[in-house]
């Protein structure tokens, strides 16, 4: 027997003790009981393509087990195929179901987030994951339907039967899995619900925190060229890349890699933020002539739409303050004072508002407003060039501007930049309407954002930067009588809440062995709801998130302790 079937073999013994234990029928009898057979998965991957998938249906787990494993096996021998990874589900949960009440559902549901495996036979001889049926495009969430062609296809490339209809009624089923990975670890996967194919994890822990900042940001350092530019994204199921190029996208990338680096301390991250720092000043304009000793505006621009975006500006001060602060430089004080300078030109003193969009290379007016992130993202960067410069009018402005936001209630967009520019702002003017502002910008969103169905990333962000006002106040006795009225503990519950759960985009093997090329999505973070989608500025958000959450995690722990101990 060659070395690729020891390891099948080696994996496969780890996963029946995962799945069957001692009593191995013991947790397939309600299945058993309903459909009289149980059908049995193998999937297994190299990790350089779209995991295989063996199946068979038998009238004990033990023999359907045997059954896909013996098919399993067959196909490594003959392809002489590399087992690295090996998931295994065996059908525990099942409802016979009305076909057109299955195509109703999907009319309702998110896209991708149909999360039950079918069979089109009673038999279970045609049964097709969750993993299968989303990953492989078979459901159309936006017509409610499942294309016949397309399911017919994915049938026979499995060795299946086609259909030549739909039946009237399926069977909708959901698996007992594991996976295991290259160093033979076995994990329990979760079995249904929305963290349905991911690895159980009980309570949410720092080391969970680490792990995840730090493959992403691997991720995003190996996107970086020569040139400092991004590879910008690519749908994952289908290998496609996302067309375009946000200058945008391409600095907040910068700032979790920075973020990264004050953790890791890796000279790699920090020798391609570099690189893509010299990308990004290279797409900077000055508005007027160099002049020796002269006081310039300078414009972050997105050449590929000829605009320049205020947002461009307050991000690129973003990293350049965030980079200088790492180093103790003042490399980039110039540009950040040009920068800032850019800011100051496109604001209105007269009710505090910015505009948002000028066209390049004419600089004339485009868009009064494009998004409500480049407010938050604008008054977050005066007052960081602010700290940097003590130049009044950073903060004037800021100020001015965080008025309006209180005037305009812009705690109903839960934006994650208001509350980054609230916490800054009230570093340096701690007064008490911004304070309650701050705190209510993210007490009016908590049930949303505990409820929220997808992986929302920026969420995340917001919650941990509000946290981290809320401790200033607490440790320096600043003046907000709202802080008495402030539930701290539901806050952290929903940190902690929202950490576990964003966990369902993050690139597990068990979860990107079913994408086209699963190398390429490990260990960074995927956008379910489009189509598996990873971009730069996805991934970012979820490395800045993980950072906010490990750079608090002894106080966020310690409140969670003693609420648990209260309660008890």
């Amino acid at each position: 027997m060659d070395a690729f079937a020891n390891v099948f073999n080696k994996k496969s013994e780890l996963l029946e003790k995962e799945l069957f234990g001692e009593d191995c029928e013991e947790y397939y009898t309600d299945f058993l009981s309903k459909f009289g057979r149980v059908a049995a998965f193998i999937s297994v991957s190299d990790i350089n393509e779209q995991a295989y998938v063996f199946r068979t249906s038998a009238k004990s787990a033990k023999d359907a087990w045997e059954s896909a494993k013996a098919k399993a096996l067959e196909f490594i021998n003959a392809e002489s195929f590399s087992p690295i990874w090996v998931k295994a589900d065996i059908t525990v949960k099942g409802e016979k179901k009305a076909f057109s009440n299955l195509l109703e559902l999907f009319a309702k549901c998110r896209n991708k987030f149909y999360r039950h495996g079918i069979s089109f036979d009673k038999e279970l001889e045609r049964a097709v994951t969750e993993t299968e049926l989303n990953c492989c495009g078979l459901i159309d969430y936006k017509l409610g339907k499942i294309d016949i062609t397309e399911l017919n296809k994915h049938l026979a490339a499995n060795d299946l039967k086609t259909l030549s209809q739909f039946p009237e009624d399926v069977i909708e089923f959901n698996c007992k899995s594991a996976f295991c990975d290259e160093k033979n670890a076995v994990y329990e996967l979760y079995s249904e619900g929305r963290n349905c194919g991911r690895r159980k994890s009980g309570k949410f822990v720092k080391e969970t925190a680490l792990k995840v900042i730090t493959t992403s940001a691997d991720y995003l350092a190996m996107q970086i060229g020569l040139d400092g530019k991004f590879d910008y994204g690519f749908y994952t199921t289908r290998s496609k890349a996302i067309p375009g190029y946000n200058i945008l996208r391409h600095s907040t990338s910068i700032w979790s890699l920075l973020c990264s680096y004050r953790i890791t301390k890796d000279k790699f991250i920090l020798e391609q933020a570099e690189n893509a720092i010299g990308y990004m000043i290279k797409n900077m304009a000055h508005k007027y002539p160099e002049r020796s000793g002269k006081e310039n505006v300078l414009y972050l621009c997105d050449k590929t739409k000829n605009e320049v975006k205020i947002g461009g500006n307050a991000v690129s001060i973003i990293v350049l303050t965030e980079y200088m602060n790492i180093l103790g430089s003042d490399k980039y004080t110039k540009i950040v004072k040009e920068l800032a300078n850019g800011i100051l030109e496109l604001f209105d003193e007269r009710d505090g508002s910015f505009f948002h969009v000028l066209k390049y290379p004419s600089l004339a007016p485009r868009d009064k407003f494009r998004t409500v992130y480049y407010d938050g993202e604008s008054v977050f960067a005066l007052s960081r060039a602010y700290s940097l410069t003590k130049d009044k009018r950073y903060i004037e402005a800021a100020q001015k501007a965080a008025d309006r936001f209180i005037e305009k209630n812009y705690e109903q967009y839960a934006d994650h930049w208001v509350a980054y520019s609230i916490n800054e702002l009230t570093k340096h003017v701690p007064e008490e309407k911004y304070l309650e502002f701050g705190l209510r910008n993210v007490q009016t969103n908590l049930d949303k954002i505990y409820n929220t169905t997808t992986t929302y990333h920026t969420y995340l962000e917001l919650l941990c930067v509000s946290f981290e006002l809320v401790e200033r106040i607490k440790e320096n006795k600043l003046k907000c009588s709202a802080i008495n009225e402030f539930d701290e503990k539901a806050l952290v519950d929903t940190i902690f809440h929202r950490a576990d759960y964003m966990l369902n985009g993050y690139g597990y093997p068990e979860y990107v062995m079913y994408f086209a090329n699963p190398g390429n999505s490990l260990g960074a973070f995927f956008i379910r709801h489009d189509d598996y989608r990873i971009r730069i500025d996805d991934v970012q958000h979820f490395c800045s998130a993980y950072y906010a959450v490990y750079r608090n995690y002894e106080k966020l722990y310690n409140i969670r302790e003693q609420a648990s101990a209260l309660d008890k």
